[in-house]
């Protein structure tokens, strides 16, 4: 148990990381007259005002997190394994896309950013365009990304709901997607403010996943002690 504990407050600690650095990128009020609503939605006029160190930190912790976090994922494997749970390894691999192309993700955005922030500093006029564009071309493997996010968090559940992570099933609703869920639908009904934009915009996944390895560390104890690595 001693082990497993471990990995969760690793993991919560890169959770808590990975928040940061979004809120560098996400704590302004967001453009609403510019950049693609799926890819770019968060692109913001305030950057070019900011201090493009803060960027360049954004870019360093987004990396840094997303492997503390795979130590939580880790975590979650042990426990499918030692069920014997057969999609372990498939959670593993989900896992896995997840962090080492979401790692490129938070780097392209941090890119992008400070581009845009250099840039109309230096009096270019094409800036904007610039910046969207560069995000644009290399972000498409984002969508990586979130196919491995999606395939985790459904695995998850899935195993879950036959017993194999929690004591009980009906913790199951214990899920990454169900915080994710309530932060998106809090982004868009409150005020586009730089508050609402880092917290539950940029925000969202790591304070849902910080739910989560907080609640996984909980169940390593004696009382849960059916369930262990």
């Amino acid at each position: 148990m001693k082990k497993e504990r471990i990995l969760y407050i690793i993991a919560m600690i890169g959770a808590v990381t990975c928040f940061v650095g979004d809120n560098l990128l996400g704590f302004y009020k967001p453009a609403s007259d510019f950049g693609s609503k799926l890819l770019f939605i968060n692109f913001s006029y305030e950057w070019a005002d900011a201090n493009p160190t803060v960027f360049i930190a954004a870019g360093f912790l987004g990396v840094i997190s997303l492997l503390l976090m795979f130590a939580g994922f880790y975590g979650v494997y042990k426990r499918m394994k030692s069920r014997k749970d057969r999609l372990s390894k498939p959670f593993l691999l989900s896992s896995f896309v997840f962090v080492s192309v979401g790692t490129l993700y938070h780097n392209v955005f941090a890119v992008a950013a400070y581009s845009y922030n250099k840039l109309t500093a230096a009096g270019y006029d094409d800036a904007k365009q610039f910046a969207l564009d560069l995000f644009n071309k290399f972000i498409f493997v984002g969508a990586l990304a979130a196919v491995g996010y999606a395939a985790l968090v459904i695995l998850f559940f899935i195993s879950a709901v036959k017993g194999n992570i929690y004591p009980k099933k009906w913790m199951c609703i214990i899920n990454p997607f169900v915080f994710m869920a309530i932060c998106i639908l809090l982004s868009k009904v409150l005020p586009q403010t730089p508050l609402v934009n880092g917290f539950f915009g940029l925000g969202q996944q790591s304070m849902g996943l910080f739910i989560v390895f907080a609640f996984l560390l909980f169940t390593c104890n004696k009382k849960h002690a059916d369930i262990t690595c």
